[in-house]
């Protein structure tokens, strides 16, 4: 594990970010807090634009544009060909989903920590294309059981979708494990890391997957209303966007059409060009940083805040070997202890069964308060919102 940043770079990192003198954010998970330097970017193109005009505000900056697609690629190990922006984490997801091909009558391989949204897409592929979803069991740690997945994996498995970490706690799937089974058994593995990259050290190469989906308003700071689809070089080929179009693909003659070259396929021509930008920015500032070092400075605030919370009485209900910066609670009154909080402000967000609805009638889990703490996070942060749960518990 990396050296956790120290104190001066995270009070450098907190006097440029606005946020944090007005708010205690606990909700890196859900939405994170943007730089000033983020914002300004977005708001300078959106002046440009309003200025001279949106087209000629783009063909200004098409080569900070372009450098974007390099920044991404150097965060998860990608040449740029292999990345496509989308506009989030669940456009990223479904474009991968729906170009896999499928049969009737084979398999959707999966996890019980698998997203609400990814969820849907496996039931609606069950009506439109005939396919069956089957789901992993948890190993006594609450993650992906390896063997079981590894006797699944046959040749009626169409795809195998993991989501790395999950909306309802720190778990980290373990990934890397996962990639190496379907690279063996010569299965597509698409990969949630919606609320892995920008907190972890995240290697396409080391993961193992065929498609990787992301989002750029968690742990990676930037706007929201962003997000890249990663597809590798051995798959993408053979994937065909479900609903391309003039850009995603070059209409050759009146009856035929070709695809773009690499993941830039499944990109439509339309898409926020103050936010991409910004985007960019983001993750430049979090490469200077140094993934490894973020992912130890999250994983020590988050065990820092488990070990509070289990202190003064609370309930932890994260699960896994591996835990990262996502911290729930069982509460009674979840949501209305979100609202006090809120009141006081600390930032938190609640997670409910239907979001995770495998893992949750699994473990019988209803709302949970989520704690999600990142490098901004401080310790007297942390001991402050503990203390405030305390007063608040009691008070009931």
């Amino acid at each position: 594990m990396s050296t956790p940043l120290d104190s001066d770079e995270i009070r450098s990192a907190r006097l440029a970010t606005p946020g944090v003198a007005a708010v205690t954010h606990l909700n890196h998970a859900g939405s994170s807090l943007p730089s000033n330097q983020v914002l300004a970017t977005q708001v300078n193109h959106l002046e440009r634009e309003a200025t001279i005009g949106g087209y000629e505000a783009a063909r200004e900056r098409s080569e900070d544009d372009a450098r974007v697609y390099e920044s991404i690629g150097r965060l998860i190990g990608a040449e740029p060909i292999n990345i496509a922006r989308v506009e989030h984490a669940t456009a990223a997801w479904n474009a991968g989903f729906w170009s896999v091909p499928m049969q009737s009558g084979q398999r959707i391989v999966t996890a019980r920590a698998a997203y609400g949204a990814n969820a849907i897409g496996f039931l609606r592929a069950v009506e439109q294309r005939g396919v069956v979803v089957d789901v992993v069991p948890d190993d006594e740690h609450g993650q992906v059981d390896l063997e079981a997945l590894a006797d699944r994996l046959d040749h009626d498995v169409a795809l195998v979708a993991l989501t790395h970490v999950p909306t309802n706690g720190g778990l980290v799937n373990p990934a890397e494990a996962v990639g190496a089974l379907t690279r063996r058994a010569g299965v597509p593995f698409l990969l949630d890391a919606c609320q892995s990259v920008g907190q972890l050290d995240l290697d396409v190469a080391r993961l193992g997957c065929d498609l990787l989906s992301a989002t750029g308003r968690k742990y990676l700071r930037g706007p929201r209303g962003t997000g890249f689809l990663y597809a590798s070089p051995s798959i993408v080929d053979r994937l065909v966007p479900a609903q391309p179009d003039h850009h995603g693909a070059d209409w050759t003659s009146a009856s035929t059409y070709a695809l773009a070259d690499g993941a830039r396929r499944f990109e439509y021509w339309e898409y926020n060009h103050a936010a991409w930008l910004g985007l960019g920015v983001a993750v430049n500032e979090a490469l200077a940083l140094g993934l490894s070092r973020i992912e130890a400075t999250v994983i020590e605030r988050a065990e820092q805040l488990r070990d509070a919370l289990t202190a003064a009485g609370f309930r932890v209900m994260d699960l896994g070997q591996r835990r990262c910066g996502i911290v729930t609670v069982d509460l009674p009154d979840a949501r209305a202890t979100q609202a006090r909080l809120g009141a006081e402000g600390i930032n938190a967000s609640v997670t409910s069964a239907s979001s995770t609805r495998y893992d949750a009638e699994a473990r019988d889990l209803g709302d949970l308060l989520r704690l999600s703490v990142h490098y901004l996070t401080t310790t007297s942060e942390v001991e402050s919102a503990v203390d405030a749960l305390a007063r608040l518990s009691a008070a009931r």
